[in-house]
């Protein structure tokens, strides 16, 4: 009897520990049901205290959608991917200057376009 995509996904998954500063890291598999595309995904969630009230919540990173014809190293990989996404996510929001996050990964795009000009440039030493 074969084992269902599910479980297949789910076997690897409980083999990986993802674990860093005191933070333990799960990872959710759920398979779309907004879409009906049936399609996998990992998605890693993590308790961490809120940036603005430090309050201790519950986070999930973004979906990480598997292929139709994953391979257990992509499973895997995937599930890596999910977790260094969400302690980027983490690192941006706890680098502050003066109190503010300086890399805010709420930030939305178009507002960092329209800064994009700003960049700082260094005068060109001139070697003799």
């Amino acid at each position: 009897m074969s084992v269902s995509k599910k479980q297949r996904i789910l076997n690897l998954i409980g083999r990986i520990q993802a674990r860093l500063l005191g933070y333990d890291f799960q990872f959710i598999v759920a398979c779309d049901q907004i879409h009906n595309s049936g399609r996998y995904y990992i998605q890693c969630r993590y308790f961490a205290p809120c940036t603005h009230t430090g309050d201790e919540q519950l986070w999930k990173g973004r979906k990480w959608y598997l292929s139709e014809f994953m391979t257990d190293d992509e499973i895997v990989k995937t599930a890596w991917c999910a977790f260094e996404a969400a302690v980027k996510h983490e690192i941006m929001e706890g680098f502050k200057v003066d109190g503010k996050i300086l890399f805010n990964p709420h930030l939305n795009f178009e507002a960092l376009l329209s800064i994009s000009h700003l960049e700082v440039k260094r005068k060109e030493e001139i070697h003799e």
